[in-house]
């Protein structure tokens, strides 16, 4: 860090700066340094009340800083965007999910090595004198962010060799269960393997005498009413061992014939889509249901697939509920496996403060300030130093169990359009194949046009 001499300067002066007006004495570079500074800050799933301590202890910091914090809704963020850049006001600062990261790419500027800021402090708390230095902050390096952060964040956050944003949380799916819907199936604990799983949800199912599903032991099989159903159906393909992508290349469908039955995308489908036909044992959704979170909180459910987000989402509409949340059951315990879902926060190409920026991104993102953050919102930590103590949450504990070996394997350019490809797929798997062909065939081609179709957006 290298500070210049520090220039001590009257609180009345101190007030002519920080309102835009010159000084003589100072230096050009100080005279800059302290100029008034308005960062625009946009996020989506971030908590606003810990975001305003950091903005208050930012600002009491560089007083000439003042940040304006905003949250939008994540299918607005696109559009609102693309408005701002249009008309030259954009943010300085938002929150973005990983796997839109690239489809975003060309509005973002990376992170440079360092940024240089101004500090503003008192020196005497009797003279009031206060003091203004120029201090150049180094931010973490891709190999900092290797070593430091879990796995994914490196994958995700750092492309050619540039960091493109840093991350205050982290998220790993996990299974909840509601603990009196499984005593009254008859299911004394929760199951170890998947298995015990399908047994635990055809007990916890119920039908009415018209054969209605009125009591599901878990929404899975479908897409339109099952919020994670990407992502569910990727963790079963990743624990079948299939390999969904490499670089820019989509190979889940990779070497699938109709007649290779065990292939890793196959299996991975059919045992998703197995609890959405009625001719299953574990039949238990169907497209006609209502969502699937919904469902759940109503008490409708005994299983459900989700993130550490989704807990106070669950908890705020069902308080009674005597939740309880279990790590993700592994195929391979030997090799587990994860998916991650989570937002970076980086800085817009177009901010004229971006030293600013990205130094207020450097100061949410400290070891101090993530652990803060994490313990206040009840979600995984992304830093590997930090996973041993929130092991020894009870909460925490599923999540980050497998949190090393999570990964977001979409790095293309439009998750949306991804998402409705396997939404599209499960629903014309769950319908008749017809004459010509197999169920076997009708899915192979269905897996195929799949990859090819997310090739697309890659």
């Amino acid at each position: 860090m290298t500070r210049n001499k520090p220039l001590i300067i009257s609180t009345t002066i101190l007030l002519l700066l920080t309102l835009g007006f010159g000084c003589k004495g100072l230096s050009a570079e100080q005279a800059a340094a302290v100029k008034p500074v308005k960062l625009n800050y946009w996020t989506v799933y971030n908590d606003l009340d810990e975001l305003e301590t950091f903005k208050k202890e930012y600002e009491a910091k560089r007083p000439y800083v003042k940040i304006n914090i905003r949250k939008v809704r994540g299918e607005e963020l696109e559009q609102l965007l693309l408005r701002a850049l249009a008309d030259d006001v954009p943010p300085d600062i938002i929150s973005i999910s990983t796997r839109d990261l690239r489809r975003y790419i060309s509005w973002l500027a990376p992170m440079p090595a360092s940024v240089k800021v101004a500090n503003v402090y008192i020196k005497s708390q009797y003279t009031k004198e206060q003091v203004v230095t120029i201090e150049e902050n180094k931010m973490p390096s891709a190999s900092a962010v290797k070593s430091s952060f879990v796995n994914a964040v490196y994958d995700d956050a750092v492309i050619e060799g540039k960091v493109y944003g840093l991350p205050l949380a982290f998220d790993t799916m996990a299974l909840y269960y509601n603990k009196e819907l499984l005593d009254k199936s008859g299911v004394a604990e929760p199951p170890k393997n998947w298995d015990e799983f399908m047994a635990a949800v055809k007990a916890g199912t119920r039908f009415n005498e018209k054969g209605d599903i009125v009591q599901s032991g878990v929404a899975l099989g479908t897409g339109n009413n099952i919020d994670r159903a990407f992502d569910v159906l990727s963790l079963f393909m990743l624990q079948s061992g299939a390999k969904m992508a490499s670089g820019n290349s989509v190979n889940f469908a990779n070497g699938l014939t109709p007649g290779k039955m065990n292939h890793p995308a196959l299996v991975a489908l059919r045992f998703y889509t197995d609890f959405a036909r009625p001719t299953k044992e574990v039949y238990s959704w169907n497209e006609t249901m209502k969502d699937a979170l919904e469902n759940f909180a109503s008490g409708k459910s005994v299983f459900y697939f989700g993130f550490a987000y989704d807990y106070p989402l669950i908890k705020a509409r069902a308080p009674q509920m005597d939740l309880e949340i279990m790590p993700i059951l592994q195929l391979n315990e030997a090799a587990p496996v994860n998916v991650a879902n989570y937002w970076l926060e980086t800085v817009i190409k177009k901010s004229k403060n971006q030293d600013e920026a990205w130094d207020f991104i450097r100061s949410m993102t400290t070891p101090d300030n993530i652990k803060k953050y994490t313990d206040a919102t009840k979600r995984p930590t992304p830093l590997r130093s930090q996973i041993k103590d929130q092991e020894a949450d009870e909460m925490l504990k599923p999540f980050v169990g497998t949190i090393l070996q999570a990964e977001s394997w979409y790095k293309g350019k439009n998750e949306s359009a991804a998402k409705k490809v396997f939404i599209d797929m499960l629903h014309n798997s769950l319908q008749p194949s017809g004459s010509n062909k197999s169920e076997n065939q009708k899915d192979v081609q269905l897996l195929t046009n799949a990859a090819k179709l997310i090739q697309q957006t890659m």
